[in-house]
This record gives C-alpha cells, sequence and structure tokens, in this order.
C-alpha cells in the first residue's frame, strides 16, 4: 500500500509540472518609446506601436508601425496575420519587398521585445532609410485594440 501511494504521489507530482502552460495572451496594445524628446514641435527619438489581436492559440493579427523621429520621420509598418508559437512570432517581408527580412517577436507578461534581422540596415523589410525596428515595446492594454492600418489609419475588421 505504502509504494502505491508513493507511485500515485510521484506520477501526481510530475504530471503537475509536464502540463504546466506558460501560454502569453499577445492581445493587446504596446508603445514604443526610446529616448523620445520634444523640441519645438518636433519628436526626436524612436517612437510606434503595436496592436494584436488573437485569432487562436496559435495565430494573431498584428500591426506594427515605428518611427525614427525628427528630421526625417523615416518610418516603417506592416500588418499581417502571423503564426504564434511558444510566445514568439516572426515577420517576414517577402521576396517582393526584402527577402532576407525577419522581425522576430518574443512576447512577455509586460510587453514585447523586437528583433529585426536583414542583409542591409540602411533599407531593410521595406522601411524608410535606416529605420531598425529593434527595441522593448511596453504593454499598455491587455484589451482587444480597435485595430487600423499603420499607413492609412482604415478600421481592420
Amino acid at each position: 500500500m505504502r509504494q502505491l501511494f508513493f507511485t500515485l504521489t510521484i506520477c501526481f507530482f510530475l504530471t503537475g509540472f509536464s502540463q504546466k502552460d506558460n501560454f502569453i495572451d499577445p492581445t493587446g496594445t504596446y508603445e514604443l518609446n526610446r529616448n523620445v524628446k520634444e523640441v519645438g514641435g518636433d519628436t526626436y527619438g524612436y517612437f510606434g506601436g503595436i496592436c494584436v489581436k488573437k485569432l487562436t492559440k496559435n495565430r494573431i493579427l498584428m500591426t506594427f508601425s515605428i518611427c525614427k523621429g525628427a528630421p526625417s520621420y523615416n518610418s516603417g509598418s506592416f500588418v499581417d496575420t502571423l503564426e504564434y508559437v511558444d510566445n514568439k512570432s516572426v515577420y517576414k517581408a517577402g521576396f517582393d519587398v526584402d527577402p532576407s527580412c525577419q522581425i522576430w517577436f518574443y512576447f512577455s507578461k509586460k510587453g514585447v521585445s523586437v528583433k529585426e534581422k536583414t542583409d542591409d540596415y540602411n533599407c531593410g523589410c521595406g522601411f524608410g532609410h535606416a529605420v531598425f525596428a529593434d527595441g522593448f515595446f511596453k504593454k499598455i492594454s491587455s484589451k482587444q485594440p480597435e485595430l487600423r492600418n499603420p499607413m492609412t489609419d482604415e478600421k481592420i475588421e
């Protein structure tokens, strides 16, 4: 009887650890404010935003925008449906834009870390001159955002 109790206790203990789910619901609004300064009505420094709607456990709809700030205000953006696995997603710009482009999104409870990989960071991912997507976007809301195209402000249904 003791051995059976010990075996059942070990099985229950191990099952509890193996079923631990670290899924992070990515739905929400995220904001980048990296060393931003307002001077004479101009904004200097990188700023941007990400809005995410979870479609299924493994698919998300994302809008992404980033701006280099004054004086050029060069920017980049996209709207895409992405795979979401192990709290990560990757955006690929495609062969007609930049076949080497990959932007990785690593989600946590506090926000999303973004890491861009491309062959040419001067014009990578179809973004404006020298716009680079790397940074930490802080989660400012967990509510489902109203998704809008960053280029046109048109509502996405």
